[in-house]
This record gives structure tokens, C-alpha cells and sequence, in this order.
């Protein structure tokens, strides 16, 4: 580290981390303290808007069980009066019967009517006879009745009477026949039999969930109240109001925070459902139907308007089953919500009152987010201070090691280049005696290192050419010993096997017998001499009798002399790109035909016998490519490299003569002239040995022009 670094770490350890601590435990306990504040808040603010809800809840149950239990209240006094016209005989005037007309499907129904006329219906399910009419004459003493209520509440829709014997007369008029199936069996309709012994045996008036008016309304639910004449049920009479006026009676309460309320039926079936909560439940409410036929059963909401059905409201549906008013945290339309329940006591529903608890928490989360911000900025600005602070120590530090830095620096230089064998220095002076006599030290001491290198360079060196010349000429003469020793031993058993033939047969053999042997005499010798000839060969070239006088050579005739001296009878297949017939090479024209001879002669007495050797030529990147391929054993991965070497026979070559000096003549011969050569061989995959040489400046037919 260097000396100003030391400083301004010794700074930055003793003086600015130690600040830098303090101040951040500061920030902290002011976050925490934030962060405590704002967890108090959020408490003190959920528990007072749970409150809040609860106390919304409850009181606009209580205004919704008021308003609906004016309906009650004038569905008994039409009970009231619905007993006492069916047990009144009465005959209508000429104008209402003209009103009525019975079918040939056996239903008894009104054909017209004005705003201030009720609608009859007389089904077939039953037989219509002189005493349904008679009923129908006595219910047309309620007309007025029906009217009457119909004004006396905004909420209501329409107001019916239905019989035992699916007789309904209802107000306001519409057609009937349009709407009810000629064999309509009213009692099996909830808004009849919720209201029986079974369902109702209290004999009050009940509610009903949410349903499809058969008489055209859309949904609604309906306050129903028995009519029992001699202890017998003998019809029910409803008010009707629908899902529509109960949602436009929702959206009335004026609720904070962006919330909203829904009304809940006794089973979980939402019966009324404002647009927000739409949205977060991901329904469509169900305000209208399209009647393409009549109604001719109970149709109910479907069960995904019934929380009791959907998991996310669980908790909400578990305090809406134990009638307790309560506040609970549900998950809804991907925000958590507050969701206050109270019962509409009369007809058994429940009111709830959602708030999002982000707008609840809107004003502290806003303040603690200012809290935060100012707390962000003071550590910005404490960070700012304290760089700009160590900035200045760094600058410091620098100044007060700048006198005792550059002495360092530069006895540290010196080091540095006699450590990079510049031995050689002068001592640099710095007017302070300890650093002045450290330089001529040091100096001299490297002056000293530099004399011991040298010897110890120029001892080394000898040694090694010593070394390398010794073990060199040792390896090669060993090779060389051994090779003789194996190429000399297999014709001088020949020889010698041949001269013991001849002594102990002479007078026996023929004439053909004496030739057979005579020429096995001299291929043994030739075979000799072929061995001594290689080896003098390779003598001369060491020993720079060789020498290389480049001239333009033409390829093709250069690679066809090669096979024709070193092919020994075998089959050899030459191949020349069309460039390549033209071309000509500057080389050495001996050197190379004996690099290529060997090359040659190496394939053909590697090459299993009937296989072809193929050498092939053509012009790549401005040089002359020679190539020679065998298809023999090949040379194995751990041999490659040795090759090149002199005398050096691989273990497959025991089987074949050879001096070992092919490969290594070609290799010298081939750089000699300015080429590479390169050889692919792999064990059992053949071998290739490849020739680059410089191309010459002429063709071969300005070769031959100036030949001739």
C-alpha cells in the first residue's frame, strides 16, 4: 500500500468511520422512532376505522331493516285484506269480466288493461270452472289495495296474489300470456312456498332470496305473506322488489374511505352488488333477464355470487353464519380490504361495508413516507459530507507524503530494475542522509549482484552446450549403432548364409541355383551400402558440405522424378491441380528430389502390399503443396514428435528396413529450401506427409521457353 493510501486509511479507521457510526446510529433511531410512530398510528387508525365500519354497518342495516320493514308492514295489512275478499263473494262489474277470456289450453287470463289495471292469470294446471272464476270476481276486490301499496313505497316494484290453485292476479298490468307458461304450477315457486306450513310455520312474512320474476321484472327478491282461510293455506301474497332497486338503494349510502356496501342474502347469495365491488369480486350483478321464454321453474343467482362458495371470503362468510356484527381483513380484488358485517334483522340478510385498508392508512402512510424521504435526504446529505470530508484528508495525506514518498519511490525503482537484472545504477541523492546511504548501498550492492550473474551466466551457458553436445552426439550414436547393428546383421546373415550354400554344394547346384544366390549376395550388399550412403549423406549435411542454390524448378516434373527413383516397383498415383501443372517452385532441385524421394520411398515400405500410395499437388495461400498419403500402421500419438529426430524408428517400424533418417533428411532438406513440412498420422489410420515450398516467379511454359 503506498504511503498516502497508509494515511488516508489511518484517517479514514481512526476519524471518519468512527463519525460515520455515530451518525448512521442517529439515523437509525430516528427511522425506528419513525417506524414505532407509524406502527402506533396504523393500530390507533385500524382500530378506530374498524370501529367506524362497524358502527356504518350496523347503522345503515338498521335504516335498510326500517325501509324494509315497511314493506313488511304493508305485506301484512294486503294478507289482511287478501283473506277478506276471498271469503267476500263479489261480482264484478260487466267492464272487468270483459277483461278475461279462457283459452283452449285451459288458462283463464286478462287480455287487456290500462296503468291503473291489475293482470289475472288463472293457470290450466288446474281446472278452471265456475268456482275459480268466482275466486277471480272476489281477488278483484283487491285492485285498489294493490295500487295503494304500489304508491305507498318508492322500493317496490309490483304486488301479486298467487292461489294454491296457481291462480296470480298482480298490479301493475302487463300480458300474462306473454310471459307465463299456460300450465305454470305456482306453488312450486319460491315465492309461494317459502311462505307454507313447511317453511313458514310462524305464518309471517318472509323474504326471498334472489330469483327471476316469471312476470318479466328480471331478479328481485320478495317480502311473501301466507293467507290462511279455515286453518288452510289458501294463497300467498308478495311484494316484489328487484335487485336493481336495492343496488340504487346501496349506492345511496354515502360511505368514506372509497368504499361501498353489498347485501347478503340468508344462504351467502349476494343480492345486491354496487360497480365497485364488481370489479373486485369479478362479477356482472345480475340486474335484468332476457325472457326468450317463460320462466317455468325456480332460477336462482349462480353460485359464484355465494361467498359461502368462494375461499377468499371465508372469513367473512364465518361471521355472516354466526349473525355477529364483526370487522375482518380479507384479500380482495388483489388489495386487502376491511369488511364490516351487520344483519338486516327482518328478512335475515346482511349488510357489508368494504373499505380498502390503503385508503384507510392513506394519511399515516403518506406522513411516513414524508418521514422516510426526510431520513433518505439527511443520510444523503451526511454522505455527501463525510466524502467531501475524507476527500480533503486523501489531499492531506498526499501532501504530507509527498517528501517522504518519492524517496521511497525512487530507491524502490532502483530496486525494481536491479531485480530486472539492470545491475548497473547510480545512486540517486535526496539532500537526507539515511536516504543517501541507502541508495549507494543498495547500488553497490547491485553492482556486486551484477559481476556474480554474469560468470554465473556464461558457466551456465557453457555447461549446457557441453551437456547438449554430449548427449546429443551420445543419442545419436547409439541410435546410429543400433540401426547398423540391426540393418548391417540381417544381409550379412544373407551373406553369409549364401557363402555356406555356395562352399557346401558348389559341384551340386545349378546354374539358376548359383544366380538365385549371387543376386541374393548382391541385394544384401546393395542394402549396405543403401544404410552407409544414408548415413554419409546425413555427415555431409552436419557438416555443411551440402549447400542450397535455389533456381524455378516445374512442379510436376519435380514430384514424377521423386516416384520413378524411390517407388521400389510399388504403385504410386500422382495428382495435379490445374495451377499446379503450371507452376514451378524455387528451390534446390537435388535437395528437394531427394526430400521427396524420401517421403516417397518412406510411404511405399510403410504401405501393406497391393495398397496405393497417392501424392498430389496444387497452389494454396502462394505456395506448393505437396502431399504424400499411405495406408499404413501409421504412427502412434506418443511417436509423432520424434519423427524429425535423427535415427529414430518407431515401434511399429521394427519389421521394416530403414535407417531412420527419411523423415529427418526430408524435414532439414525441406527447410533448407525455404518450405515446412508438415505429417497427420494416427495409429492404424495411414500416414500424410505434407510439403510447402516457395512458388517461383515463372510458369512452367516461360520456364520452357527459356529452356529452349
Amino acid at each position: 500500500m503506498p504511503l498516502a493510501r497508509w494515511l488516508g486509511a489511518s484517517y479514514l479507521r481512526t476519524a471518519v468511520i468512527p463519525l460515520c457510526i455515530i451518525e448512521l446510529g442517529f439515523l437509525l433511531s430516528y427511522w425506528a422512532t419513525g417506524n414505532f410512530t407509524y406502527q402506533r398510528n396504523v393500530d390507533t387508525v385500524n382500530a378506530l376505522s374498524e370501529q367506524y365500519l362497524e358502527d356504518i354497518a350496523t347503522r345503515e342495516a338498521a335504516n335498510i331493516d326500517a325501509a324494509l320493514g315497511s314493506v313488511e308492514g304493508l305485506a301484512r295489512v294486503f294478507a289482511a285484506e287478501a283473506g277478506e275478499a276471498l271469503r267476500t263473494p263479489h261480482d264484478a262489474p260487466a267492464s272487468e269480466k270483459a277483461r278475461y277470456h279462457l283459452g283452449p289450453d285451459g288458462a283463464f287470463h286478462t287480455l287487456r288493461g290500462g296503468p291503473e289495471d291489475t293482470a289475472s292469470f288463472y293457470s290450466g294446471y288446474h281446472h278452471v270452472g265456475p268456482r275459480e272464476i268466482e275466486k277471480v270476481w272476489r281477488t278483484s276486490q283487491l285492485d285498489h289495495t294493490m295500487r295503494h301499496i304500489k304508491a305507498a313505497s318508492p322500493l317496490v316494484r309490483q304486488v301479486y296474489l298467487n292461489t294454491w290453485d296457481s291462480y296470480n292476479r298482480i298490479y301493475p298490468y302487463f300480458d300474462v300470456t306473454s310471459q307465463y307458461a299456460p300450465k305454470m304450477n305456482i306453488p312450486s315457486y319460491n315465492f309461494y312456498y317459502e311462505a307454507d306450513e313447511k317453511h313458514n310455520p310462524a305464518r309471517k312474512v318472509v323474504w326471498t332470496d334472489a330469483y327471476v320474476d316469471p312476470a318479466g321484472s328480471g331478479w328481485m327478491v320478495s317480502a311473501i305473506a301466507p293467507v290462511h282461510l279455515s286453518n288452510r293455506l289458501e294463497a300467498v301474497v308478495g311484494i316484489d322488489l328487484t335487485v336493481e332497486t336495492m343496488i340504487r338503494r346501496i349506492l345511496a349510502l354515502d360511505l368514506p374511505w372509497d368504499g361501498y356496501a353489498m347485501l347478503v342474502g340468508r344462504d351467502g347469495t349476494i343480492l345486491a352488488l354496487p360497480p365497485a365491488g364488481e370489479k373486485d369480486l369479478g362479477l356482472a350483478e345480475l340486474k335484468d333477464h332476457d325472457y326468450a321464454d317463460a320462466i317455468r321453474s325456480d332460477t336462482f343467482k349462480p353460485e359464484q355470487f355465494n361467498i359461502v362458495r368462494r375461499p377468499e371470503l371465508k372469513a367473512l362468510a364465518n361471521a355472516i353464519v354466526s349473525g355477529k356484527t364483526t370487522v375482518n381483513h380479507i384479500a380482495l380484488g388483489g388489495r386487502t380490504m376491511l369488511a364490516a358485517n351487520a344483519r338486516v334483522t327482518g328478512p335475515g340478510w346482511t349488510l357489508v361495508v368494504l373499505a380498502p385498508a390503503s385508503q384507510i392508512l392513506a394519511d399515516a402512510s403518506t406522513l411516513h413516507d414524508q418521514l422516510m424521504q426526510v431520513g433518505f435526504i439527511m443520510l444523503l446529505i451526511l454522505l455527501a459530507f463525510y466524502a467531501l470530508f475524507f476527500a480533503f484528508l486523501l489531499w492531506r495525506a498526499r501532501v504530507m507524503s509527498k517528501q517522504v514518498a518519492e524517496p521511497l519511490r525512487a530507491v524502490e525503482g532502483v530496486m525494481a530494475r536491479i531485480g530486472a537484472g539492470e545491475y548497473e545504477q547510480e545512486a540517486p541523492r535526496f539532500g537526507v542522509q539515511e536516504f543517501d546511504n541507502l541508495s549507494e548501498r543498495l547500488v553497490e550492492t547491485g553492482h556486486t549482484l551484477g559481476r556474480a550473474h554474469r560468470q554465473i551466466v556464461e558457466q551456465e551457458a557453457e555447461v549446457r552446450r557441453a551437456l547438449d553436445t554430449e548427449r546429443r552426439v551420445t543419442t545419436g550414436q547409439r541410435r546410429f549403432i543400433n540401426i547398423l547393428s540391426h540393418e548391417f546383421r540381417t544381409p550379412l546373415t544373407v551373406i553369409d548364409s549364401c557363402g555356406q550354400i555356395l562352399r557346401r554344394r558348389a559341384t551340386r547346384l545349378t546354374a539358376e541355383a548359383t544366380v538365385e544366390r549371387a543376386d541374393m549376395i548382391r541385394r544384401a550388399a546393395a542394402r549396405i551400402r543403401e544404410v552407409m550412403e544414408s548415413a554419409l549423406q546425413l555427415v555431409r549435411m552436419e557438416d555443411g558440405e551440402t549447400t542450397c542454390r535455389p533456381s524455378a524448378v516445374a512442379v510436376v516434373g519435380l514430384v514424377r522424378d521423386a516416384i520413378r527413383s524411390a517407388s521400389e516397383g510399388r504403385e504410386v498415383v500422382a495428382s495435379f491441380t490445374p495451377e499446379a501443372e503450371s507452376a514451378s517452385v524455387l528451390v534446390d532441385r537435388a535437395l528437394v528430389h531427394s526430400a521427396l524421394a524420401a517421403i516417397v520411398e518412406n510411404a511405399c515400405r510403410y504401405s501393406p502390399e497391393g495398397m496405393i500410395v497417392e501424392v498430389g499437388a496444387r497452389i494454396e495461400g502462394g505456395r506448393c503443396i505437396v502431399s504424400v498419403r499411405d495406408e499404413g500402421p501409421g504412427i502412434a500419438a506418443e511417436d509423432l514428435p520424434m519423427v524429425r529426430e535423427r535415427f529414430w524408428r518407431g515401434a511399429n517400424s521394427t519389421a521394416v528396413p530403414g535407417a531412420g533418417t527419411g523423415l529427418y533428411l526430408a524435414s532439414t532438406l525441406i527447410d533448407a529450401n525455404g518450405g515446412l513440412l508438415d505429417i497427420a498420422s494416427s495409429a492404424g489410420g495411414g500416414t500424410v506427409v505434407t510439403a510447402s515450398l516457395p512458388l517461383a516467379e515463372v510458369t512452367v511454359t516461360e520456364l520452357w521457353e527459356a529452356t529452349a
